[in-house]
């Protein structure tokens, strides 16, 4: 039905689709690059991290050759990486991720909900964007496919022209998603999986997690990780 997983995925994001190979890709490229912040630290109510808001417009063309922008104003903390995954992934802020996060920042960060291009793109699209920014930014595809993966089991989720997100996400316990998130790592440093392979492997974890929250079983999971053929 409309606002499924599997909706969602056919309807507005395609499986079939070239990522960004890295800095030398030739369809894959940012403008105005490197993000510029303005010298003001920014506290956002709830939040640890320290915001600054970046002084110019950033614009990235990812491997669909579609443009996204990071409009001037747009407040990031140089991650994106969900609070409940530092302990596996870091909280990052290296150069070679700013720019990444502050266009993912723009589409879906704390403190821009009122920017012009928040919640105008589909959370999956978006998620797929942080990877190709990462990967033309300079970061590693391991890295990039472990950041794209906390992205995408513990970001945020929207809906957008009538889709919708399961809300059932937000009540499972932060030790399940920590546990998930440790299982991704380990499989993609050692399988290097594809993203879409990468995005069923999610889903399937999180249809196994929603499981025992609508109080069911899967005898499937024994707490290792669940691998996933092309």
């Amino acid at each position: 039905m409309p606002g499924s997983r599997a909706d969602l995925a056919g309807a507005n994001v395609a499986t079939a689709r070239s990522f960004c190979a890295g800095s030398a890709s030739p369809e894959c490229r940012f403008v105005d690059a490197p993000v510029q912040l303005g010298s003001t630290p920014t506290r956002v109510d709830g939040r640890g991290q320290t915001f600054y808001a970046t002084s110019r417009k950033l614009t990235f063309v990812d491997g669909l050759n579609e443009t996204w922008v990071a409009p001037a104003g747009t407040l990031t903390d140089g991650a994106s990486i969900p609070k409940v995954f530092h302990g596996i992934v870091g909280n990052p802020t290296s150069p070679s991720f700013a720019n990444a996060a502050a266009i993912h920042d723009a589409i879906c960060g704390i403190g821009n909900e009122q920017g012009q291009v928040y919640h105008t793109r589909t959370w999956q699209s978006t998620h797929r964007m942080f990877y190709d920014a990462l990967r033309v930014g300079g970061t590693d595809e391991i890295t990039a496919k472990v950041m794209f993966a906390a992205v995408y089991l513990g970001g945020p989720r929207w809906g957008v022209n009538g889709y919708r997100s399961d809300p059932r996400i937000a009540n499972v316990p932060d030790l399940e998603m920590e546990t998930a998130m440790r299982q991704a790592k380990h499989y993609i440093e050692s399988d290097n999986p594809s993203i879409p392979r990468i995005e069923r492997y999610l889903d399937r974890k999180l249809d196994i997690m929603f499981g025992r929250l609508d109080g069911g079983r899967d005898d499937m999971d024994r707490g290792g990780p669940v691998y996933i053929a092309d």
